[in-house]
């Protein structure tokens, strides 16, 4: 094909994992085939383009969507409660509050919410997922901080206790710790942008 090797290079543009950039050249082709015979098209290049371009958009949201389903799995039933001693109230607790984790992640914005699922979920550095995303590092950083303020509003207005001895969780100087002192720092700011 005459646009092949510039379709795959503009496909790799979007992160998508190994050898994905070969499998949505090729169904690339075989839509804008299949479309040919029902419609005129007068700049090929631009419609392989678009429909290139679709084919990643659609694969990064179904992706997205994937690691938002696997947060929301995480609170599963029994097993670890029973193994490890953890009185029925909390591990209703602890299930109530990582159901909540999930909510609130999902209500990120689309960019922001990708960042954070890659960088706090997958583990992935900051270099990583800015080279995944095609976004700078510092941009990765402003998404997490903004991830977390946001996460950390969405927990208190249900309830939850951020940062604190709940019962549940490490007290203040634990995991919670830097989260509260971002979102101190972000509030006196006045709020951290979406950048």
């Amino acid at each position: 094909m005459a646009h092949e090797r510039g379709i795959k290079r503009y496909l790799r543009k979007f992160s998508l994992g190994a050898g994905a950039e070969e499998d949505l050249a090729q169904e690339t082709f075989l839509r804008a085939f299949a479309a040919e015979g029902e419609n005129e098209i007068t700049s090929h290049k631009a419609f392989f383009y678009r429909i290139a371009r679709n084919l990643a958009l659609n694969e990064r949201a179904k992706h997205a969507s994937q690691l938002t389903d696997r947060i929301e799995d995480m609170g599963g039933e029994g097993g670890f409660a029973e193994e490890h001693g953890v009185t029925a109230e909390a591990g209703l607790y602890g299930r109530q509050k990582m159901t909540a984790f999930a909510e609130a992640v999902s209500s990120l914005p689309p960019q922001c919410r990708r960042v954070f699922l890659l960088r706090k979920v997958r583990g992935l550095s900051q270099k990583e997922v800015a080279a995944e995303l095609g976004i700078s590092a510092s941009t990765v950083e402003k998404h997490v901080a903004l991830g977390l303020v946001k996460c950390a509003e969405y927990m208190r207005q249900r309830g939850h206790l951020v940062g604190r001895d709940d019962g549940v969780g490490a007290p203040a100087h634990g995991a919670d710790a830097p989260l509260q002192k971002l979102a101190g720092r972000t509030s006196r700011r006045g709020g951290a942008r979406d950048a």
